[in-house]
């Protein structure tokens, strides 16, 4: 693969240039079908290049670096689904619609002519624009600059190919013909597609592409005013998705609760069935046969006839009670309950099975036959004497359930209404009723007052003031953080020392701390006073002390000379008063007792003779001969000897 160094060069003299890092694969992050997000990411960055003043040669070569790849290709890790997403839906997320613009669409079929026109139409667009080629299930993007006056086509591929099979490839070519010739062999299309009209229409679109062209925004976008709006409108959208979520959550939680109560009355009625059932197997076992009987008698029952809805006979009872729509329910039939249906059928099978009497000898069958009905009937009876009380049963207890929801819903608003607002503390992360905030000056940040004052109280352990905001000194990116103030600090609940601290640490903004060695005490004073002066006095009415504030010394007020660290104003009071002289030549002092006033430095290599009455220099050499003809010629003018 082509290093980022030989690009410009080699795409300059129209030849294509593919370059490609090793394990740069939205395949090796998990985003298998994010080749749109990762299209649209990589016109996000190189126009954020951009804006950062990278133009030209630096451009491509930033675009096609590892470091740029890797960014691109890190967002595919976010997107774990398996579905496609369309170029228009993504170029909605705040992050990109807030990065660029979309001015144009194209459609057509794969074709290299097709290809010409669309890299035809980006390059009359804006000096850096960018085309989103779709042909399902590939996208691609090409990015347009320029460099040297010419302009650069950078395809941008997040798929391996055999071109660039270990990652992601740019494709950089510096003609039109060249970039269309290889999205034509990227994006071809079998042409047997098209001309099977059996194949579905969904197959038929691989057959066509799709084009989306986007250029910069007219104004900044990478300021920290512009993430913040695409973090405030992202954080919107994740909150109406999550409130989608809830309401889809408590719609399918109330259809399975509904779903429960639907098996258990199902599940009843099977058991209800069975236990009928084979009662009535039991009294039919129970009742007389007459084989020589001729014909049934006429039922002479009074109670109606069952409903002609019965379940199909090829149906067991359990395949019947299976099915929910086979069971009728009191609520949706008429008065006649399932029970009452199963005892009026069991008394017309019982009568339909009984024979007229023959002869008088007959009164036996006769009385069994009595004896069956009244037992049919009775159970009919408490069946619907049961069926009432449930049914009475079930509107009381639904009334107190509705009372009781009613209720429940008012105490539930009144204390909504009542309830105090919550805020969460970036430290530990609780929640918090708003009582419990503290407001910190210059931000918005809130944070509990147990966690400001453990805070407070650290820094000023560190003598740190002013003390800021921590949730703002965490951020990088804050250039104006949140400050305590001395009226958050009175509601803290400080200690006496650590309100001590406070106030030293207030005043030493405005006064530095002296200690005086003479009376032993130490006083604040003013700072600017401090800094303007170079002698220190004790401020204290009892004390007189002064010293130096650059040698520490102690001065005497009064007459005398001015102090110097150095002592050198000092000495010079001291030759002024005694009348000493000064060498001129290395400035060491001289006192003369006696003799004349020629005066012979005697510092190593000074060499200097000097008029002692005067303080000029006569002359600086170590010849005798130099020396007497200067000498000479001085005390032609001065005295040599002062009058006694």
């Amino acid at each position: 693969m082509n290093l980022a160094g030989d690009v410009v060069e080699e795409a300059l003299a129209g030849r294509e240039v593919i370059v490609s890092h090793p394990g740069a694969s939205q395949y090796q992050v998990g985003g298998i079908a994010a080749c749109g997000l990762a299209g649209l990411n990589f016109v996000r960055v190189a126009l954020a290049r951009v804006e950062s003043g990278f133009k030209g040669r630096a451009l491509l070569k930033d675009l096609v670096s590892r470091k740029t790849s890797e960014e691109i290709i890190s967002i595919c890790s976010q997107w774990q689904s398996n579905g496609h997403l369309e170029v228009e839906e993504i170029a909605q997320v705040p992050l990109f619609e807030r990065a660029f613009e979309l001015n144009a669409s194209i459609f057509g079929a794969p074709s290299l002519r097709e290809f010409e026109r669309v890299l035809s139409t980006l390059k009359s667009l804006h000096k850096h624009a960018a085309v989103c080629v779709t042909r399902p299930p590939e996208i691609v993007t090409i990015f347009k600059l320029e460099v040297d006056s010419t302009d650069m086509f950078v395809i941008f591929d997040s798929h391996p190919r055999p071109t660039h099979p270990n990652g992601a490839g740019f494709v950089v070519n510096s003609s039109i013909h060249a970039t269309a010739s290889h999205l034509d062999n990227l994006l071809a299309v079998d042409a047997r597609l098209v001309a099977d009209t059996s194949l579905q229409w969904q197959t038929q679109l691989l057959a066509n592409f799709s084009g989306h062209f986007f250029i910069p925004k007219s104004s900044p976008v990478n300021t920290l005013e512009g993430m913040t709006q695409a973090v405030l409108e992202s954080s919107l959208v994740a909150l109406r998705l999550q409130a989608q979520v809830a309401e889809l959550q408590s719609l399918n939680t109330a259809l399975m609760r509904e779903r429960t109560v639907l098996e258990t009355d199902a599940q009843e009625l099977r058991e209800k069935y069975l236990t009928v059932k084979a009662k009535y197997k039991s009294l039919a076992k129970g009742a007389p046969t007459y084989r020589d009987a001729a014909q049934p008698i006429a039922s002479t029952s009074k109670l109606p006839a069952p409903p002609k809805e019965e379940p199909p006979k090829n149906l067991d009872a359990l395949e019947y009670f299976h099915n929910a729509s086979n069971i009728q329910r009191p609520s949706r039939v008429p008065p006649q309950s399932m029970d009452r249906l199963i005892a009026q059928q069991m008394q017309m099978d019982v009568v339909s099975e009984q024979f007229p009497p023959l002869s008088a000898s007959s009164s036996r069958r006769r009385k069994n036959q009595d004896a069956d009905f009244l037992l049919a009937a009775k159970m009919q009876s408490e069946w619907e004497q049961r069926e009432r009380e449930d049914a009475i049963r079930a509107v009381e207890k639904q009334r107190e359930f509705e009372a009781e929801d009613m209720r429940l819903n008012a105490e539930r608003a009144a204390l909504q209404r009542m309830q105090q607002k919550v805020f969460s503390c970036p430290l530990c992360l609780e929640q918090l009723p708003e009582d419990d905030v503290a407001v910190l000056h210059g931000c918005k940040h809130k944070v509990c007052r147990g966690c400001m004052r453990g805070y407070v109280g650290s820094k000023l352990g560190d003598k740190i003031y002013p003390i800021y905001c921590p949730t703002c000194l965490a951020d990088a990116a804050t250039t104006d953080p949140g400050t305590v103030t001395d009226d958050l600090v009175q509601t803290l609940g400080l200690t006496d020392d650590e309100y001590q601290i406070l106030q030293e640490l207030q005043i030493a903004s405005l006064s530095i701390l002296i200690h005086c060695r003479k009376c032993k005490e130490s006083v604040f004073v003013d700072r600017h006073e401090h800094d303007a002066t170079e002698v220190i006095a004790c401020p204290l009415p009892r004390c007189n002390f002064a010293w130096c504030k650059a040698c520490q010394q102690e001065i005497l007020m009064g007459s005398g000379p001015k102090h110097s660290c150095d002592g050198s104003s000092e000495m010079e009071h001291l030759l002024a008063q005694r009348k000493w002289k000064r060498c001129p030549g290395c400035k060491t002092p001289f006192q003369k007792s006696t003799g004349c006033n020629h005066m012979t430095c005697m510092a190593p290599g000074c060499n200097t003779h000097f008029c002692y009455l005067c303080g000029d220099s006569i002359v600086r050499s170590a010849l005798a001969s130099e020396i007497r003809a200067e000498v000479s010629r001085h005390y032609r003018r001065c005295q040599l000897f002062e009058d006694v």
